[in-house]
């Protein structure tokens, strides 16, 4: 215990307590009284002649309790104060961590996440600060941030105890980065104070934070602290296992452009070997399972392990899910989610001397959109017009399109190809190369072709059919868009009577329609934002969460969503009036390789300054001068009853005997 002002109480004490002493030394001063007996009269005599200023001071309960009373004012004037837990009185603000690895259920031993804990313990602050006793201070204020990605103010500065509980059980999880920056920026923002004798210089006044975190915190390394206090409180167990889905991403086989492959990366948070079972299902059917054995963490980083599943065929879109089946501390990341869209319909323009064979097959290739051109009409069409692909059947195009193209029997102007003139001469297809996506389920062996270009391609052309004088179909990428060139008009051939010939002509369309298209959806991470297409009459729709929440959105009048910043990894899924649509989904990224790793600090550095985790509460010093004081006139109040019993008795008996009577 310590006293803030001790010589103001000791001068006190010297001017009050002698005075009182005196008091009780000093004899009373009696008055003459007539009186009928003479023998009282020369004891009355008596006594006057043995009368002095002063007497022995006997036992007295009045002077006693006087005596505590002014010893206890005296103390409260010294203000007394010992160290214990940190009360109401000034600012304080709650930092509590709502990012990924506060997800991890190893807070208490029945499985609370550590956000469940820290919630917790903030009620257990909110109750030591404002506790709401008679002797408590009622001037602290207390203001709660909840941060992530990013930080928010749940409730800003207040004294009621019942708001700031209300907010603190409003704070949700994400599933973020955790990031203390921001938050350290709101608390300074909002714990300034103008000075009202110079307003135009604000005078700061320093809050008490308490942080709530396992100090996993991204961004340490650039905070520091300016005049403020920070007490640490560490959520969750140094020994918790955690593996994770660090990674996830799907391709085509190029043997097998209608299948898909998925890779997955693993990565081990723990200091020993681990055994996992991985899932991969697609909407939701398992496909495969694998047993794995991912290598220890080493120097805090990540033990990895890769794993590629077996192709499959999938022609349609679907969600692909990747999934760890062993239990440890933090499921969140355990899940990765892939979001594989539908083949897109196309829009192809033909550009033909009105020729039907062209029409009539790509007619019934159920695209999006075919619009039929002559020469002239190319020449004066819109430039802002687009298509997927472009096809000219025995037709030179008259310059490079920066769009897909085919072209049949006459070679486009490309610095790729020097075209020789004609060959006359027949020739038969003698060499295919397979494994291209054009030439799949393509039969060339009974190929002939009555005259054809003769063509030098350079080394990036690749040739996919080579014939028994000339290169008869070649496929090459130009200013960023894919071109595939048949050297010969296949009306002076035989492959218009052929099946091999529609399958051609259909694998061209799609590869050349969907080769720069990815095959799935990137994958977004916390914080980003969302933007859906649902057309312009379709205003209300509902956003369903991974977690099975739910949100209301509103469609703008060109039938734009948007939604964000998003804080749950996972799948997301637009739902409105025309049913659920497989394009309208989105898969978020758990951002594994910061917030996997749960291991949580002993202590965190910010600047010049180390904070020490702490289980306990934050420590301050605690005033016990109000008890003083109310112990005081407690003593006071029983000292007024003393003194009364005792005057009341003395004038009852007076009156009931009075002096003289015989």
């Amino acid at each position: 215990m310590s006293l803030l002002t001790p010589w103001a109480g000791f001068f006190l004490l010297v001017g009050v307590i002698p005075p009182l002493l005196l008091l009780y030394f000093l004899k009373l001063r009696r008055r003459t009284l007539p009186i009928s007996s003479t023998m009282l009269w020369f004891s009355s005599t008596a006594d006057l002649q043995a009368n002095s200023p002063f007497q022995r001071l006997r036992r007295n309960l009045l002077l006693l309790l006087q005596l505590i009373i002014l010893l206890l004012l005296i103390l409260a004037i010294m203000q007394p104060r010992m160290e214990g837990p940190r009360g109401a009185g000034g600012r304080t603000v709650l930092l509590i961590d709502r990012s990924g690895s506060m997800t991890a259920t190893d807070a208490t031993a029945s499985g609370d996440t550590r956000l469940e804990r820290a919630i917790e313990l903030a009620h257990e602050a909110i109750d030591r600060l404002h506790p709401g006793g008679l002797f408590t201070s009622g001037d602290g204020e207390t203001m709660v941030i909840a941060f992530g990605e990013t930080a928010e103010i749940i409730q800003p500065f207040t004294n009621s105890r019942a708001q700031l509980i209300a907010a603190i059980d409003r704070i949700e999880p994400t599933h973020g980065e955790s990031h203390l920056g921001e938050a350290l920026q709101l608390a300074r923002v909002y714990s300034i104070n103008t000075n009202p004798d110079n307003p135009d210089s604000p005078a700061v006044v320093p809050a008490s934070l308490e942080l709530f975190s396992d100090g996993r915190l991204s961004d340490l390394e650039d905070q520091v602290l300016r005049g403020e206090t920070m007490t640490f409180h560490r959520l969750g167990e140094v020994d918790s296992v955690n593996l994770s889905v660090l990674q996830l991403a799907a391709d085509r086989p190029w043997e097998s452009p209608s299948a898909i492959e998925v890779f997955s990366s693993l990565g081990n948070f723990t200091t020993e070997d681990r055994r996992v079972d991985v899932q991969l299902s697609v909407d939701g059917v398992v496909r495969s399972i694998q047993e794995v054995e991912i290598p220890a963490s080493v120097d805090g980083k990540p033990g990895r392990r890769s794993l590629v599943f077996a192709p499959f065929k999938l022609s349609r879109g679907a969600v692909i899910e990747v999934a760890l089946l062993g239990e440890d501390a933090l499921a969140t990341d355990d899940t990765a989610v892939l979001v594989v869209p539908p083949p897109r319909q196309l829009k192809v323009a033909l550009v033909s001397e009105d020729r039907q064979l062209m029409a009539r097959l790509l007619g019934g290739f159920g695209l999006a959109k075919l619009e039929l051109f002559t020469p002239a009409q190319w020449a004066n069409r819109e430039e802002s017009d687009a298509w997927d692909v472009v096809v000219f059947d025995a037709v030179e195009p008259p310059s490079a399109l920066q769009m897909p193209m085919l072209t049949l029997g006459s070679a486009p102007p490309s610095k790729e190809l020097k075209v020789y003139g004609r060959q006359e001469e027949s020739q038969v297809a003698l060499q295919s190369k397979e494994s291209h996506p054009v030439m799949q389920h393509v039969d060339v062996d009974s190929l002939f072709v009555q005259e054809s270009e003769s063509i030098q391609p350079s080394e990036s052309v690749e040739v996919l059919l080579e014939g028994s004088r000339t290169p008869l179909i070649m496929a090459w990428d130009e200013g960023g868009a894919s071109r595939l060139h048949v050297a010969f008009d296949p009306i002076q051939s035989t492959w218009p009577y052929e099946p091999g010939f529609v399958a051609f002509l259909y694998n061209t369309i799609d590869w050349l329609g969907h080769s720069n298209e990815a095959l799935v959806q990137q994958q977004a991470l916390p914080g980003s934002m969302f933007s859906f297409q649902v057309g312009a009459g379709n205003q209300d729709v509902t956003l369903v969460r991974p977690d099975g929440s739910t949100r209301s959105l509103t469609a703008d009048a060109n039938g734009l969503v948007t939604y964000g910043p998003v804080d749950l990894s996972g799948l997301h899924v637009l739902e409105y009036e025309e049913g659920e649509s497989p394009g309208l989904r989105r898969s978020v990224l758990f951002p594994s390789i910061r917030e996997s790793n749960i291991r949580p600090s002993e202590s965190i550095t910010l600047g010049q300054d180390s904070v020490v985790a702490t289980t306990g509460e934050a420590r301050a010093y605690v005033p016990l001068w109000p008890w003083a004081i109310g112990i005081a006139v407690l003593v006071l109040m029983l000292e007024w009853w003393i003194w009364s019993n005792r005057m009341g008795g003395s004038r009852l008996r007076s009156r009931t005997n009075p002096i003289g009577s015989s």
